[in-house]
C-alpha cells in the first residue's frame, strides 16, 4: 500500500471521526426534560396573584419554602398568543403522554437545588401596543422588586444595579415582546430567553450601546418544524449572539409547540441562573445590600422620565 494511498484512508477516517459526531449533536433533540418533571413535584411553590398599576394583573410563583431571609433572582416570563399569565404555571398542557403543568418544572427545580433560588413573574400579553408591554414589564420588575425579597430594590436605579439577576423572556409573542424590551430598556435585566419568534433584533445592538450595556446571557430555542417561526428564531440568535457574553441554541424536533418550550425553558435556566451555593447566595446578597444603600433613585424621577 503506498503513502499516499495511507494519507487518504487516515484522512477519511480523521473526516468521520469528526465531521459526523457534529451532525448528530445538530440533531434536532427529542427533549431535555427528565421524566419526573412531567408529574408533581413533592414540594409544590406557591402562585399569588397581585394587581400593579391599579387593575394590571400579575402572577408570581414562588418555592417552597420561600422566605424574606434569602435573596431571589427574577425571571419574568411571557405567553404567547392565545395564552395568558397562567400559561407558564397552572395551564394544562399533554406532553410526552403526561398531563403536565409549567409551574412542575419550576418546583422541581427548587426541590433539587438545580440552580440559586429564584421566583417567575408573569402578565398577560399587550400583543400589538409594545411600548406600552414595555413600560408594563418595567412596572412589574419594580412591584416584584418592592414586595419580594429579590436583588434589585423598588427603584430604577436598583434594577439597573441588580440588571445580572433579572431574567425577561417568552415563548412566541412572549419572544417577540422581549426583543421589544431589549430594543428600549436593555439596561434592566442581563440575561434573556427567546424562544419560537423574534422582533427587531437588528435595533438592539444600537440600543446596547446607546444604554453601554451588554447582555450577559442569551438563551434561545425554536422547533425544527416550525414552519413560521423556526428561521426567524435563527436569524435572531445569530445575530445578537456577539453582543452576549454567553449564549445557547438549543433545537428540538417539534414545532410551534410546549413540547418545545417546557424543555426549552428548564435548559434556559440551568444556562441562565448559576448553580446553587450558599457561597454564592450570600455574597451577592450583601454585595446587592450594600449597594442599595447608596444613592436611592426616587421614583418621582422615574415617572418623569417614563412618561416623556
Amino acid at each position: 500500500m503506498t503513502r499516499k494511498r495511507i494519507c487518504l484512508i487516515l484522512a477519511g477516517m480523521l473526516l468521520f471521526c469528526t465531521v459526523l459526531p457534529a451532525n448528530a449533536a445538530d440533531a434536532p433533540m427529542e427533549s431535555t426534560l427528565p421524566e419526573r418533571y412531567l408529574g408533581p413535584c413533592p414540594e409544590q411553590g406557591t402562585v399569588t396573584s397581585h394587581f400593579y398599576k391599579d387593575k394590571e394583573e400579575l402572577k408570581v410563583w414562588t418555592p417552597y419554602g420561600y422566605s424574606g431571609q434569602r435573596v431571589y433572582e427574577i425571571v419574568l416570563l411571557m405567553h404567547g398568543d392565545y395564552g395568558s399569565l397562567n400559561s407558564w404555571l397552572t395551564n394544562e398542557y399533554t406532553l410526552f403522554g403526561h398531563t403536565v403543568e409549567g409551574r412542575y418544572v419550576f418546583d422541581w427545580m427548587a426541590y433539587e437545588k438545580r440552580t440559586v433560588p429564584f421566583i417567575v413573574v408573569t402578565l398577560n400579553n399587550k400583543p400589538f401596543e409594545q411600548e406600552t408591554m414595555v413600560r408594563d414589564i418595567t412596572d412589574a420588575l419594580l412591584f416584584v422588586a418592592d414586595n419580594y425579597s429579590v436583588y434589585p430594590g423598588g427603584t430604577v436605579a436598583s434594577l439597573v444595579r441588580n440588571r445580572d439577576h433579572i431574567t425577561v423572556g417568552g415563548l412566541s409573542r412572549g419572544s417577540m415582546l422581549t426583543h421589544w424590551f431589549l430594543s428600549i430598556c436593555p439596561e434592566y435585566a442581563a440575561n434573556y430567553i427567546c424562544m419560537s419568534a423574534a422582533g427587531p433584533y437588528t435595533e438592539i445592538p444600537d440600543a446596547l450601546e446607546r444604554k453601554h450595556v451588554r447582555m450577559k446571557k442569551l438563551f434561545s430555542a425554536a422547533g425544527a418544524a416550525d414552519a413560521e417561526y423556526h428561521d426567524m428564531t435563527v436569524e435572531s440568535y445569530e445575530y445578537l449572539k456577539p453582543y452576549a457574553d454567553e449564549s445557547l441554541y438549543l433545537e428540538y424536533r417539534y414545532g410551534h409547540t410546549w413540547h418545545v418550550w417546557l424543555p426549552g425553558v428548564y435548559e434556559a435556566l440551568l444556562f441562565v441562573l448559576p448553580q446553587d451555593s450558599a457561597e454564592y447566595e450570600i455574597l451577592c446578597a450583601v454585595r446587592t445590600r450594600l449597594c442599595n444603600q447608596t444613592v436611592p433613585f426616587p421614583r418621582l424621577i422615574y415617572r418623569e422620565i417614563r412618561n416623556r
